[in-house]
């Protein structure tokens, strides 16, 4: 069954960068949501996963490796289903066979404004970087890179910590000037 998926990219992209948290479980998914994520990486989560997710967090994007997840890794299974295709690079999204509305390409930090310009919605996977030997995910360094990503243009960058790369994405699309305030306030004076 083809679900009604392709054109979401737009809509993330539409909002600034996208947070994909990685979540082992449902419960993880419903962490990772308050904590400002947009997607979820459920990994190799089966049909039952997947409906708990959505029927606990409509509007929630699921990545899986099943046909009923919005986002998947196999290009076989995203021309069956319909979903979006994480593709590991530019290369194999143009072997893919999809239209780019129907791909999200992951790249390192250094290649994030050339697959943006070659029209691509990019993924960068934060989850196993280090900015220095033995850092915790969250320093500051991985935090700052994420920011940057934001600013070049990410579209999703892939975190086992949503809330920090939230914040920092918030952060650095506040300073570009492309998120919209939180609250407005007039002062009077």
């Amino acid at each position: 069954m083809l679900r009604a998926v392709v054109g979401a990219l737009d809509g993330l992209s539409a909002g600034g960068t996208a947070v994909l948290a990685v979540a082992a479980a449902p419960a993880d998914a419903a962490r990772a949501r308050a904590a400002g994520a947009a997607l979820v990486d459920l990994g190799g989560a089966g049909r039952a996963a997947i409906a708990s997710v959505r029927a606990a967090l409509p509007g929630l994007l699921v990545c899986a490796a099943d046909e009923q997840a919005d986002i998947v890794r196999d290009p076989a299974l995203a021309l069956r289903s319909g979903a979006i295709l994480a593709c590991p690079d530019p290369a194999a999204a143009s072997r893919a066979g999809l239209p780019a509305s129907q791909l999200l390409v992951e790249v390192s930090p250094d290649r994030l404004v050339a697959a943006r310009e070659a029209g691509y919605a990019t993924l960068v996977d934060l989850v196993d970087q280090r900015v220095y030997r033995g850092a915790d995910l969250q320093d500051a360094g991985t935090l700052a890179i994420a920011a940057i990503c934001a600013w070049l243009g990410a579209t999703v960058i892939r975190t086992s910590h949503p809330g920090p790369m939230r914040r920092a994405v918030d952060m650095a699309e506040s300073i570009r000037g492309v998120r919209p305030p939180a609250r407005a306030a007039r002062g009077l004076g």
